[in-house]
């Protein structure tokens, strides 16, 4: 049995809450493929995936420590994790695997993370450009977040991060998508990550964006709502202007 190159001391996945790991823990063989693994944090699992037994997701990752504790945390949880270790390899898993999830480093080899959405979202089949794509990278500023979300990606976890918001984000971008993109990263909990989703998605107006806020008026996070509310008043469409009359009647 091979074990995974684990210190204990890897980079961006730190915090008061983090697992921790020795470099003794076992490879996630075929037999674990049914269950969760030692370091499955209870009500963070993957969400079900329609026609496989575990979600599926390409992490786009080209260091191989980080890449190696963030697949052994997340098939602790139940998904099922390829690792591409650079751009290229990237997109061909993502175009010949269909994951349920793909999470993409912005600093890759070949081409970066930012190429990477854009030829995912470019593809001629709809499977593979309607990927769910999460950005993980190391805290890079405003101007990183926005560039990410102008390629198309639909969420962004800045490290370093704790695991539970790790597995938090997996969810909330493998199973409870908002399209839209980057309607899901309204309900991201950092605040800047928000903010920046916010604005792009003021500016450029996207198809189906009056219809996609208004399905968030349902979350049960009240920020998220007033987010949403104050968005739907900015864009001061007719369209909005309905959906916020219909969840008005609603909440009567």
């Amino acid at each position: 049995m091979t074990k995974r190159n684990i210190t204990g001391r890897d980079p961006f996945l730190g915090g008061k809450q983090a697992l921790q790991v020795s470099g003794h823990e076992p490879s996630l063989s075929r037999s674990w493929a049914d269950s969760y693994g030692r370091f499955q944090v209870p009500g963070l699992e993957a969400p079900p995936a329609s026609g496989r037994r575990r979600p599926l997701a390409v992490h786009a990752e080209f260091d191989e420590n980080t890449a190696e504790l963030v697949a052994l945390l997340a098939e602790s949880n139940g998904y099922h994790v390829r690792h591409a270790p650079d751009g290229p390899a990237a997109v061909n898993l993502i175009r010949a695997l269909e994951p349920n999830l793909a999470v993409v480093s912005l600093r890759l080899p070949g081409f970066d993370g930012f190429q990477v959405i854009r030829e995912v979202r470019a593809d001629a089949d709809p499977l593979i450009s309607l990927s769910p794509i999460l950005v993980m990278e190391e805290r890079q500023g405003e101007r990183f977040v926005l560039e990410a979300f102008r390629s198309g990606a639909d969420d962004y976890l800045e490290l370093p991060y704790e695991v539970p918001v790790l597995l938090r984000a997996w969810r909330r971008v493998a199973g409870f998508l908002h399209r839209p993109a980057p309607l899901t990263a309204l309900t991201n909990p950092d605040g800047l990550i928000r903010e920046v989703a916010l604005s792009y998605l003021l500016e450029m107006r996207p198809a189906g964006l009056e219809d996609g806020l208004g399905d968030l008026l349902w979350q049960p996070d009240p920020t998220v709502r007033s987010t949403v509310r104050d968005a739907l008043r900015r864009l001061g469409t007719s369209e909005a202007e309905a959906v916020l009359a219909r969840a008005s009647q609603s909440h009567d």
